[in-house]
């Protein structure tokens, strides 16, 4: 990945985004961002095990069960482009 040409220091998230507004810092090293991505899947996981722990689900209403199901797939979508960053940046140090 490399950092975007309007702000030196920045890669975006997901690269094939061209309007992707999330990234993280360039000099990142791939462990922290494997526990970036760390902790965005353990938040998913939180967030779909208190749903799946609430007796009442069927009570929520669709908006905000909807905003749910949002939150867990743009979580896991941070996490799949953290993991891939983290995986590039081990390839980079290894060279």
């Amino acid at each position: 990945m490399q950092p975007s040409n309007s702000s030196p220091g920045f890669t975006p998230l997901h690269s094939s985004e061209h309007n992707c507004l999330f990234g993280f810092r360039s000099d990142a090293r791939a462990t922290e961002l494997y526990d970036e991505a760390m902790q965005r899947q353990h938040a998913a996981l939180g967030l779909l095990c208190a749903l799946g722990g609430t007796p009442h689900l069927n009570e929520l209403s669709d908006e905000p069960l909807s905003g749910c199901i949002q939150a867990v797939r743009l979580l896991c979508g941070d996490a799949a482009g953290l993991y891939s960053a983290a995986w590039e940046r081990v390839q980079q140090e290894a060279a």
